[in-house]
């Protein structure tokens, strides 16, 4: 996406235009969806289209549909195990990792190996919630240990108002579309 944006605007900046510029063509429709489903619903609509050329087709019926994959390889899996899955961990950590910007939230630090750290720790009510991770470099890790951190970042007030404020905010573009068009097409 940002090679076909940087490749967009070099062609707006150059002088060779042969169309008038536009500007906030982009906005979506009050209640439109997103233009991945969109697409989903365009496709689905050209192959009917075809189908209807090739045979007689009586009536069509669309379903929206969630496929649970877990439990479709797992019949049994229930309680902790279904909540932590396979991949438990590693997701949270690389989710973390985009979060923060693959530095240590509280000096900065990059390319060194990071480790997941809890905002509030466990032993004073912490939970393992995503909005009370980040990371940390092995050594800040060590210095702030079971310390909340208020009392860690006493004499930064700015840094802690940062993190505080980031921790919550979700991670920009992370979306996950679980959704599946199903159509069936009956054939008189």
């Amino acid at each position: 996406m940002e090679s076909r944006r940087s490749l967009r605007r070099s062609r707006r900046n150059r002088k060779t235009r042969y169309r008038q510029a536009r500007f906030l063509n982009r906005t979506r429709k009050k209640g439109g969806s997103a233009p991945s489903l969109q697409h989903r619903v365009e496709t689905t609509l050209t192959w009917v289209n075809k189908l209807i050329k090739l045979a007689p087709i009586g009536s069509i019926v669309q379903e929206l549909v969630r496929f649970d994959l877990q439990q479709l390889e797992n019949p049994e899996i229930s309680g902790i195990e279904y909540q932590q899955g396979e991949l438990q961990g590693y997701e949270v950590r690389q989710y973390l990792l985009e979060k923060w910007s693959r530095k240590c939230a509280y000096c900065g630090v990059e390319n060194v190996p990071l480790e997941v750290e809890h905002i509030h720790p466990k032993s004073q009510g912490g939970t393992d919630r995503i909005s009370n991770l980040t990371v940390a470099c092995h050594d800040c890790n060590q210095k702030k240990g079971s310390q909340d951190i208020q009392d860690f970042l006493s004499g930064k007030p700015d840094l802690l108002h940062r993190i505080l404020r980031q921790a919550k905010q979700p991670l920009k573009d992370a979306a996950v579309v679980n959704s599946t068009l199903l159509s069936h097409y009956l054939i008189d």
